[in-house]
């Protein structure tokens, strides 16, 4: 068994689970984690795939689980596996691998979120036991300012989690979790040291205790010779104490059960035998540790009692058994278990005899208004994750008593919602201006559907966007809006086949004005338009009215809709904006009549042969009006036609959409570049295509001062705004860039490296051979360069591969990659006709 592959997810796999995930907006997973922890967000956090990203990804699990590694590892699917919404259409997004995975590559990439700097209130804890519960609960109240003293028995911490095997749960990833943990409060760690006086410790000048002793005495079975046994956890804490080289029966149907049969065979025993009461479906295990048992071909008696152990001189020479049966229609529970008469049994194969049937506190309770306890103890026996919520239970509680003098009443001990305090999402100031006006952060809602209207809007603004700009709407002219407008062209592109708001020019007018008074602080806009008949005097009053109209509402800023893909615009062209002309006429009548306190965008498009000749004219007409407020929206969606079932009988109904989202983005990163080289200082605000906080950073790093949202909002729900902002901020640290005006425009001056500037080194592919499935799905290479060895495994003719790259960009498990070519085959492709580098 590769254990590392087992428990940590190659960047393939991890990349499938990502894309897998809905995002769900009631967040079922968060709802089923005892520890409060939100995989839906850690997912989306780490979606990209940047250093900066498993920071933050290992920040959401961190702050809620401190123990969030060993979590990842051995957490079991009863928790948010089950409650993953494809559980219910194929098989759950492996979110304990996905959340494992990203606090092992933090770890290995040191990136590791850093809480702030704690104010100490200058009052003592006590903690005793450094199991998870205590972990968790010494961390929580270290973050809430109090002086920690964790006091463990045992001479390293970590609890029961030391005595699952390495196989299991690898002793790293619990002692990077206890270091990350430790150091993240004034905790003074003291092992070795064995406390049963709590009483005394609140002598010593401790405000509070907390007993995390969890369940450290294991259950006797009762019977004769059971002394010849060891018991489960003392076996687990030391197994090359007691060899074992015969047949072992471990007694039990447990985890720590399955953890004795695993080490024993791990350490040489014959073969292993679990004798439980349970049947092997209700054995408390996960998918994995069932595996397991398959994999350690570990044998299984169920329904069957111990009564005996046979002894000879002082060894275990075997046991005798009885079967037993579980009441008809009954669960699974000791009081309904009987006999079997006459199915005694004598089994003298067994040399050796493990008893893992659980265990109780030996702790003695003491009750004190001071005294509080976590974990198993309190709770009896619990999943790692559940000991660590209670842990963060115990902790609110306490400071509740400390603080108020009040009990704070948990409803379930097991579930926690706290989050650890000091961890800063925004490390570097998003703040900018749109025209001179502050705003927290450049990223605006489109004129779409998601700002289509007062309630859209204050959903926004109460989710923590900054601004954005209302649907595109007019007076008195019929609107026509079709049927299933929305289609889509993959999960990340989108296409519509709407023009505008079906809501008046008035009522827009009016919720401008109630947005404006409601949040003063935020940057309200709205987009409107008018007619293009030809007749100019007709045309330009409409044009002009509503703008009066619009800046009389106290609107903040005003979007014009100059290039709507679906066509509608009027006689000179479906997209006024390819006419450099008519969209010099437009803008001028605007600018004529425009007051200078409020700015004007204008929206263009992607769609035209050259931006540059239509920034050129618009800088034209703005250069009369030099105190007067404006820019340019680009790129907007594009004009793409998809078919679908119609009315049509000879072939599907073809319809002109508006493509946006992440396939429109490529074309818009190109509009804004080539915009740039013509814009001369002309604002710009991005939009048409960014699907994640990169896309927009790329955006304002070509130079765009604002980025608008419309496809990732109607994916994602308006709480995405603080996956874009903490992106771009932490991205921002990364680079050392501390501030918007460091990061706009910072791929200018020459954001296109020039064709002939391109490396000609060229690369071959190679294979990592234990990633490859041997799907053959590489041969299709178009040089004809790849072929399969007996093996089934790629082998490259370095004559016929020009490193294209096609190949490992397909490859779905990760295998292929690009290396660099020895002189041999380099050689090789000259001779066969390849070009050399110059």
């Amino acid at each position: 068994m590769n254990n590392e592959k087992y428990m940590f997810l190659t960047d393939a796999q991890l990349k499938y689970e990502i894309e897998k995930c809905e995002n769900c907006a009631e967040k079922p997973c968060k709802n089923a984690c005892p520890a409060g922890c939100s995989p839906m967000d850690f997912i989306l956090a780490c979606k990209v795939g940047l250093p900066s990203d498993f920071r933050r990804a290992a920040a959401r699990i961190l702050t809620a689980n401190p123990l969030g590694g060993v979590c990842g590892v051995t957490c079991p699917e009863k928790h948010c596996m089950s409650a993953c919404v494809y559980k219910g259409l194929n098989t759950p997004v492996n979110i304990p691998a996905v959340q494992a995975t990203i606090i092992e590559t933090a770890k290995r990439l040191d990136v590791l979120p850093k809480l702030s700097k704690i104010q100490k209130n200058g009052k003592k804890i006590a903690v005793i036991g450094a199991g998870p519960s205590g972990l968790a609960a010494a961390v929580a109240l270290g973050r809430l300012g109090y002086t920690i003293t964790l006091l463990e028995q045992k001479e390293k911490p970590g609890g029961m989690c030391l005595l699952i095997p390495d196989a299991r749960l690898p002793k790293e990833v619990i002692q990077s979790d206890i270091q990350f943990l430790l150091s993240r409060g004034d905790i003074t760690l003291k092992l070795g040291v064995k406390t049963s006086d709590p009483l005394e410790l609140l002598k010593q000048g401790f405000a509070s205790v907390a007993v995390c002793t969890g369940l450290d005495t294991p259950f006797r079975l009762g019977i004769e010779n059971e002394d010849l046994a060891v018991p489960g956890l003392v076996y687990l804490e030391n197994p090359a104490q007691y060899p074992m080289t015969g047949k072992v029966a471990v007694i039990g149907g447990g985890a720590t059960a399955l953890d004795c049969a695993a080490t024993a065979v791990a350490n040489g025993a014959v073969s292993v035998e679990l004798i439980a009461l349970e049947n092997l479906k209700e054995m408390p295990l996960t998918a994995k540790e069932r595996q397991a048992l398959l994999d350690y071909n570990i044998e299984i008696s169920g329904r069957t009692r111990v009564t005996r152990i046979i002894k000879e001189g002082d060894a275990v020479a075997g046991l005798e058994t009885i079967k037993v049966s579980l009441a008809p229609g009954k669960t699974f529970s000791l009081k309904n278990l009987s006999d079997i008469p006459g199915s005694q049994n004598t089994r003298r194969e067994f040399q050796h005899m493990i008893v893992a049937i659980g265990a109780k506190p030996g702790f003695q309770k003491i009750d004190h208004p001071a005294i509080f306890y976590s974990g198993d103890y309190l709770n009896g026996p619990t999943t790692v994750v559940e000991a660590v919520a209670s842990g963060k239970n115990t902790a609110a509680i306490i400071h509740q008593y400390l603080e108020k003098g009040e009990k704070l009443n948990i409803e379930n001990p097991i579930k926690s919602a706290y989050i650890l305090e000091g961890y800063n999402p925004r490390p570097v100031s998003l703040e900018t201006d749109f025209f001179g006006r502050p705003i927290k952060s450049p990223f605006l809602l489109s004129a779409a559907p998601p700002s289509d209207g007062l309630e859209q809007m204050k959903a926004a603004y109460e989710a923590g966007w900054p601004g954005g700009i209302m649907k595109t709407a007019f007076d008195n002219l019929p609107i026509h809006i079709p049927a299933k407008y929305m289609h889509l062209f993959n999960p990340d592109t989108y296409g519509n086949c709407d023009n505008v708001s079906e809501h008046p020019l008035d009522r827009v007018r009016r919720e401008v004005e109630t947005l404006v008074k409601l949040y003063p602080d935020r940057l309200t806009m709205a987009s409107t338009g008018g007619s293009v008949t030809g007749n100019d005097e007709t045309d330009r009053q409409s044009w002009q009215g509503n703008t009066k109209k619009l800046e009389s509402a106290g609107v903040m800023g005003i979007e014009y809709s100059l290039s709507c893909p679906q066509g509608g615009d009027g006689t000179e062209g479906d997209i006024v904006s390819q006419n450099a002309a008519l969209t010099a006429k437009i803008l001028d009548w605007i600018m004529e009549v425009s007051d200078p306190a409020i700015p004007k965008l204008f929206k263009l498009t992607g769609a035209v042969t050259s931006i540059a000749v239509i920034m050129n004219a618009i800088r034209q007409v703005l250069d009369k009006y030099p105190t007067k407020k404006a820019g340019v929206t680009l790129a907007n969606t594009f004009p793409t036609i998809i078919f679908r079932k119609g009315n049509k009988t000879t072939w599907e109904e073809g319809i002109v959409v508006g493509m946006s989202g992440d396939g429109v983005t490529p074309i818009s990163y190109l509009t804004l570049a080539n915009a740039m080289s013509g814009a001369s200082g002309i604002a710009i605000s991005g939009n048409g295509g960014p699907m994640d906080y990169k896309a927009a950073a790329d955006f304002l790093a070509l130079g765009a001062k604002t980025v608008q949202f419309c496809t990732l909002v109607m994916k994602y729900g308006y709480p995405v705004i603080d996956h874009i902002e903490e992106g771009v901020s932490h991205l921002m640290q990364d680079r050392g860039i501390g501030s918007m005006k460091e990061l706009i425009g910072r791929a200018q001056p020459k954001p296109v490296t020039d064709f002939m500037a391109l490396s000609a080194d060229k690369g071959i592919s190679a294979v990592h051979e234990e990633l490859c499935l041997s799907c053959g799905n590489c041969t299709r290479c178009p040089y004809l360069a790849v072929t399969l060895n007996t093996d089934k495994r790629p082998v490259t003719d370095a004559s016929k591969c020009i490193g294209c790259g096609i190949c490992t960009l397909k490859c779905f498990s990760g295998a292929l990659y690009l290396r660099e070519r020895t002189k041999e085959e380099s050689a090789a492709l000259i001779a066969s006709g390849g070009s050399e580098p110059f």
